[in-house]
């Protein structure tokens, strides 16, 4: 039976769109604005005192924070490595909402890069110039997606997660693995992944430059939607 590398991926990405997080706050304020208005109008007819409105907009604020701070701090197992390749994604056995998953075979990976953080390591998978890959939103199909998500986040919000699209030029995708240190995880991966991968641990200075993808940068092959 073939060695199986499973970790706890932390945050959001595993399984929402990219940028989902932000719908909270939005949600929040268009909430706060609901208030005050209500608030203004009741109290100049003397049915709300100014302390009460102030109240609410506090517990609004309040209750953001935490939503935002729970969803960022989640975890789940959203990362499997085996002789075959990688996994990205959650398992579902239900058909609704089925949370989509990609497989990145070892042939399609160019590196592996370890970055350590202050909650284990991020991953960061460098794809082959010649691999196949899922193809990111582009940025007006991202804009319908979260006004989509805003309105029916039910919906909407179960799309492709963030996890399984790549970013960057050359693709690549970022992993936030919490479970495991950049040298425990690279211990656990060597008896799966084949010889031609290089993995590196990058150093605390040059993890902390982690580079941001260019948002009108093309990818250096066409995208093709990966099963």
């Amino acid at each position: 039976m073939d060695d199986t590398v499973t970790c706890l991926v932390r945050g959001p990405a595993s399984r929402y769109p990219r940028g989902f997080i932000w719908l909270i706050p939005t949600w929040f304020l268009l909430l706060s604005g609901a208030a005050v208005l209500l608030g203004t109008n009741a109290s100049s007819t003397g049915q709300m005192p100014l302390w009460l409105g102030a109240t609410e907009l506090g517990s609004l604020l309040i209750a953001a924070c935490i939503a935002v701070g729970a969803l960022l701090g989640v975890r789940r197992r959203s990362f499997r490595a085996d002789s075959d390749g990688i996994w990205l994604g959650v398992r579902a056995t239900h058909k609704r909402p089925k949370l989509r998953q990609v497989r990145l075979p070892w042939s399609d990976i160019a590196q592996l890069r370890l970055l350590p953080r202050h909650y284990g390591v991020l991953l960061e998978i460098t794809l082959d110039p010649t691999a196949r890959f899922t193809r990111r939103p582009s940025f007006s199909e991202q804009v319908l997606l979260w006004f989509g998500a805003l309105a029916l986040p039910f919906w909407f919000g179960r799309g492709m997660p963030a996890l399984t699209t790549p970013t960057g030029h050359p693709p690549r995708y970022q992993v936030k693995i919490c479970d495991r240190t950049a040298a425990e995880l690279r211990l656990d991966m060597a008896p799966v992944m084949p010889d031609t991968i290089s993995i590196r641990v990058a150093t605390m200075k040059s993890a902390a430059r982690v580079t941001v993808p260019s948002p009108g940068k093309p990818y250096s092959q066409p995208p093709t939607p990966v099963a």
